[in-house]
């Protein structure tokens, strides 16, 4: 009998999950810690590593089907804490589900931490690159430069700006770096700005993130023809750059790559 129970309890331990990722972070968390083989299910908008376009889409970030990730059976569901609903929708049809905070940095490594314990599997490999990352960027010269960060790079800005606002990873990068961010509200963490708001920010520096997905058409001299028209520090000294890495925008392991590269650009 003791042979039979801890034969059993080690097949238990070494059976693969079910896992569906409701977001790209968390398959390319899960792919980066060695389980991407048991991935049944990811969001539309997953597109790294490449091995993930293999596998089936279940929605995208307002809409994952319910009906397509409960005939994929799966023993776990991962989502982050915007899919509360969908998760405890999953949760009453009795699968398994773990919800994750991951809008800062330190809520990005407890997010690992808790896929990995999840997933019996070891975040130091992950996290450990980005302790360096982060001793790296508090290693950078102090300034007082206002830098502003800005998603997209939309040739009408009258429309309204998504920028980086107060507790979100950005905002941490920006500190870490030794500058501050333009918006100092509490408010929100990804506000809208509208044109009479950036004059009033009036930044010395602006990041524009630029992603293929959404806005791969735009050109990059005209929108910053555009800026350097704005009569702000930014537009006025021609201090407008331009970011084209996907993995900025993604909250994942790959924090590391974008603490290095946002540091580059705010240090310049």
């Amino acid at each position: 009998m003791p042979l039979i129970f801890f034969l059993l309890f080690s097949l238990s331990l070494n059976a693969s999950e079910r896992i569906i990722a409701l977001a790209p972070s968390i398959s390319e968390i899960v792919f980066a810690l060695g389980k991407g083989d048991e991935l049944v299910g990811v969001s539309e908008y997953a597109s790294y590593p490449s091995e993930v376009q293999e596998i089936t889409k279940i929605g995208g970030y307002s809409n994952p089907s319910l009906e397509k990730i409960f005939s994929l059976n799966p023993s776990l569901v991962i989502g982050q804490s915007q899919y509360n609903k969908t998760l405890a929708q999953l949760n009453k049809l009795g699968i398994k589900t773990l919800s994750l905070e991951m809008k800062t940095i330190n809520e990005i490594k407890h997010s690992i931490t808790q896929i990995a314990t999840s997933l019996n599997t070891d975040p130091s490999p992950l996290l450990e690159p980005i302790d360096r990352a982060i001793k790296q960027a508090q290693g950078k010269p102090t300034t007082d430069k206002k830098i502003l960060i800005v998603y997209g790079l939309s040739l009408d800005i009258n429309r309204g700006l998504y920028i980086a606002g107060h507790e979100i990873f950005y905002e941490d990068i920006i500190h870490l770096c030794g500058a501050k961010n333009a918006y100092e509200s509490n408010a929100q963490s990804q506000p809208v700005l509208h044109y009479e708001g950036l004059l009033a920010l009036n930044p010395d520096r602006v990041i524009l993130l630029h992603h293929n997905a959404t806005d791969g058409e735009v050109d990059f001299t005209k929108a910053k023809e555009l800026w350097y028209n704005i009569p702000i520090n930014a537009g006025v000294n021609k201090d407008i750059i331009i970011l084209s890495k996907d993995y900025l925008s993604i909250p994942s392991h790959r924090i590391a790559q974008s603490i290095i590269t946002l540091c580059e650009a705010v240090s310049k």
